[in-house]
Formats: structure tokens, C-alpha cells, sequence
């Protein structure tokens, strides 16, 4: 019993016959009780008999003194009378019923002798009966007792057993519960992983949907660009065709960037003399290519602004990345003070319009807007340093090719072309001061010949690279 089970309906099973083997010792004792009961009322019966056997033995004993006194004193009475007479007969009645009483009585005796033998040695026998039912009833006391406390003994091992295995119930049922817990949040833990793949799911078919989109926005805008482009082509052919009517004083042409020379030096003197013979034919050709390159920035002026009516129309897409290009007419404007401060106002407008939209900054939008900004900053300081990388160059060339024909007193062809290219990108600017200064025939300027193709190359190009990279963003 020493063994430890690890079965509780075994060890239920155990207790239960324990059970009844205690319950069986109890009833064995309660039998053994009752047949000492009985044996002990035997002998009480027994030493009563015992006791009235001594009483006759002793009444016996009396008796027989009494017999032999009464024998001898016949004896005495019988030699008294035969001596003094010895002639009388003794009386026969008296004599004769004196020897019957006396042989009953001898005869009762051995009777009782007998009956005194044989109560002894059933005593004697009952006594051992006795003594041997004594020793078995104190061995099997003995051995209930040892029985009993073996069970009780046995009793407090399976107690102290049932104690621990309901210590080990108790904790196997709190790390149940442990675990139920955890397989609840477990779970939990999915179905919110399940809502949360759907989710991603969802934004992702909107992504791909977006990515589709502006893939077919980027086709539509090359396709446009495809049209300025032979838009522009046309302009050009219509300039060659204008610059081959004026080109007996395309040579005697230059216009030079504002501040080249001071106002009240020879040169500037003679570059006006120069720009007041200029002709009328050529005023004319020049209005003519004005008209034509404003008719190609309004005709990218409504492109552009169809463009924006069409993603004004059609509501953005969560999680897409639209780039919000938007073709301009105005040129690459040249570094100057308040550059970075219009792309920060620029900036800013933009976020502030955006805010409250589906898609704007705001938790994970915040930080896709943040690095569109950012790489939208990047392109426009890229440009903003090739432009001016440009503009050194062409200043470099006019410095040289002025420094080479310094003497002729007459600028070369080149250096009228490069500081028209030059000036190009800041016509829009100053336009102004060069209306108070200059002359009014010098207030127009002849452009390069494939100078507007290179400027509108350069910025659908710039733009093209920036609206992809919206869409990998």
C-alpha cells in the first residue's frame, strides 16, 4: 500500500475495500464478542454447578462421618452386648434396616463419587475450553487490533495521498483554467489577425486598383505628352519657318542678361543704337512666335486643368500614392531668395488642403506623405541644381566668346544665342525690369532655335521620373 497511484478510482477503489474489511474485523469482533458473551455465561453456569458439586461433596462428607460414626458406635454397641450377653440374639429388625440404610447410603455415595468425577473432569475440561477460547478470542482481539491499525495507519497514508493528489488536482485545474485563458485569447489573437489580414487584404486590392489607375493616368499623360510634343514639334517648324524669313539680322541679334553691363557704359550705349535699327518685320515674326508658344502652354494649360477636374471627380483611393502632377506653363524659374520659400508655401498649401481627407496624413499616411514630400523636394533641388549647373555654363561660354570678340566691337551669333537660351528661364521674372530699362525694340526676345523643345523635354522628363516614383511609392 505503500505504492503511490496516480489513478483517483483506484485509490477510491482501495478505500472502499478497506472499508469493508473494517466493517468485516468489526462484525468478526462483534461475533467473537458475543460467543465470549456466551462462553462466559457457560462457565458462570458451570462454576454454579461447580459449587453445588462441592456443596453435595461436602454434605457427602458429612455424611459418610456420620455413617462411620454411627458404624462404629454399632460396632461399640454390638461388642458391649456380646460381651455382657453373650446368650441374648440381637434384634433382627433393627439390625437389618440399619445395613439397607447403610448400603443405600454407600451405594448413593458412590454414585455421587462418580457423578463428582465426572463433573470435575468436565470441568476440568471446560476449562480448557475456556482458556483455549480465551487465547484465541485475545488473539483474533489481537489481531483486529493490529488490523485496525494497520487500516488506520493506512488510512493516513491514503489520506495524506488523497491530500497531495487533490493538491495536484487543484493546480492542474488552475493550470486548465491557465489554459483555457490563454487559448480564449489565442483566439482572440486570430480572429483579430483574420480582420486584420482582410484588412490588408482589402487595401491591397485598393492598392493594386490604384497602381492600375495611375498606371492608366501615366499612359493617358504620355499619350498628352505625346501630343505637346508634336504640338511642339509644329511650334518649332513654325519658327524655323518665321526665323528663315528674318535671318539677315538674326546675326546682329543678342540679348544679354539683365546687369551684364552698366547703363551708362559705351556698350550698353551701342547695344541700344543697335536694337533701335532694329525692323519691324522682325517685331512681327517674334509677336508671331509669342502667339504661337501661348497657344502650346494654354494648350497644356487645359490639359493640365481637365487633369485636375478628373481627379477632383473621382474620389482618392485608401492607400494609394497619386502624385499630384500637374503640368505648368511657366519655365524653371533661376535660384533666387524666395525660391525655397514659394516650395515651402507650396508645400504647406498643399498639406493643409489635403487634411481631412480619405488618404491624408494621418497615422500611416502621414508617413507615405512625409516621403512623397521628401522626394518631391529632392526633384525640385535636383532641378533647381542642373538648371543652375546650365546657367554657369552658358554664362562661362558667353564670358568666353565675349572675352574672344571684345575687339570686334560686335557680339558673335553664338554668344546672342547662348545669352538667349540664358535668359529664357527667367523671362517671366524679369520682364519687368527690362521693360525699364531696355529699349522698347530689345523688350523682345528671339528664343534658340530647339531651345523650347529641350526646356519642355527636360520637364516632362522630370516629371515623368517623379510620377513614378509615386507609383512605386
Amino acid at each position: 500500500m505503500t505504492k503511490t497511484y496516480n489513478d483517483i478510482d483506484m485509490v477510491t477503489h482501495l478505500l472502499a475495500e478497506r472499508d469493508r474489511d473494517l466493517e468485516l474485523a468489526a462484525r468478526i469482533g462483534q461475533s467473537l464478542l458475543q460467543r465470549n458473551h456466551v462462553l462466559q455465561e457457560r462457565n458462570e453456569s458451570l462454576e454454579e454447578q461447580l459449587a453445588q458439586v462441592h456443596q453435595l461433596h461436602h454434605e457427602l462428607t458429612k455424611k459418610d462421618e456420620l455413617l462411620r460414626m454411627v458404624a462404629s458406635a454399632s460396632e461399640e454397641s454390638e461388642t458391649d452386648s456380646s460381651c455382657s450377653t453373650p446368650l441374648r440374639h440381637p434384634a433382627p429388625a433393627g439390625a437389618a434396616l440399619a445395613l439397607s440404610q447403610l448400603e443405600a447410603l454407600q451405594s448413593k455415595l458412590q454414585e455421587l463419587e462418580e457423578e463428582n468425577l465426572s463433573l470435575r473432569s468436565e470441568a476440568c475440561h471446560l476449562k480448557k475450553e475456556t482458556s483455549t477460547y480465551e487465547e484465541k478470542e485475545q488473539q483474533l482481539v489481537n489481531d483486529c487490533v493490529k488490523e485496525l491499525r494497520e487500516s488506520n495507519s493506512q488510512m493516513v497514508s491514503l489520506t495524506d495521498e488523497l491530500s497531495q493528489k487533490n493538491e495536484d488536482l487543484m493546480r492542474h485545474q488552475e493550470e486548465i483554467a491557465q489554459l483555457l485563458s490563454q487559448i480564449v485569447e489565442l483566439q482572440q489573437r486570430v480572429k483579430e489577425l483574420a480582420l486584420e489580414k482582410e484588412e490588408l487584404r482589402i487595401h491591397l486590392q485598393a492598392s493594386k486598383e490604384a497602381q492600375r489607375q495611375l498606371t492608366a493616368e501615366l499612359k493617358e499623360l504620355s499619350d498628352r505628352n505625346a501630343e505637346c510634343v508634336g504640338m511642339l514639334h509644329e511650334s518649332q517648324e513654325e519658327i524655323k519657318e518665321l526665323r528663315s524669313k528674318s535671318t539677315p539680322s538674326a546675326g546682329l541679334r543678342r540679348h544679354p542678361s539683365y546687369g551684364l553691363y552698366p547703363m551708362d557704359s559705351l556698350a550698353a550705349e551701342i547695344e541700344g543704337s543697335m536694337r533701335r535699327q532694329l525692323s519691324v518685320e522682325e517685331e512681327i515674326a517674334f509677336e508671331d512666335q509669342r502667339s504661337t508658344h501661348k497657344r502650346v502652354f494654354q494648350t497644356v494649360r487645359s490639359v493640365n486643368q481637365s487633369v485636375m477636374r478628373a481627379a477632383a471627380a473621382v474620389p482618392p483611393i485608401p492607400g494609394s500614392a497619386r502624385s499630384g502632377v500637374v503640368m505648368t506653363p511657366v519655365p524653371y524659374q533661376a535660384h533666387t531668395p524666395n525660391t525655397e520659400e514659394r516650395a515651402g508655401d507650396v508645400d504647406t498649401t498643399k498639406e493643409n488642403s489635403r487634411l481631412g481627407q480619405p488618404g491624408s496624413p494621418g497615422g500611416n499616411d502621414l508617413t507615405s506623405a512625409l516621403n512623397r514630400l521628401s522626394l518631391r523636394r529632392q526633384n525640385f533641388l535636383c532641378e533647381r541644381q542642373f538648371f543652375q549647373a546650365e546657367r554657369e555654363r552658358k554664362l562661362q561660354e558667353l564670358a568666353a566668346a565675349e572675352s574672344e570678340g571684345g575687339g570686334s566691337g560686335c557680339s558673335s551669333p553664338m554668344g546672342s544665342t547662348v545669352s538667349s537660351f540664358t535668359n529664357l528661364s527667367e523671362f517671366s521674372i524679369s520682364s519687368s525690369c527690362f521693360k525699364t530699362f531696355l529699349p522698347e525694340k530689345l523688350q523682345i526676345v528671339k528664343p534658340m532655335e530647339g531651345e523650347s523643345r529641350v526646356v519642355c523635354q527636360l520637364y516632362f522628363q522630370h516629371h515623368y521620373s517623379s510620377l513614378q516614383c509615386h507609383m512605386i511609392l
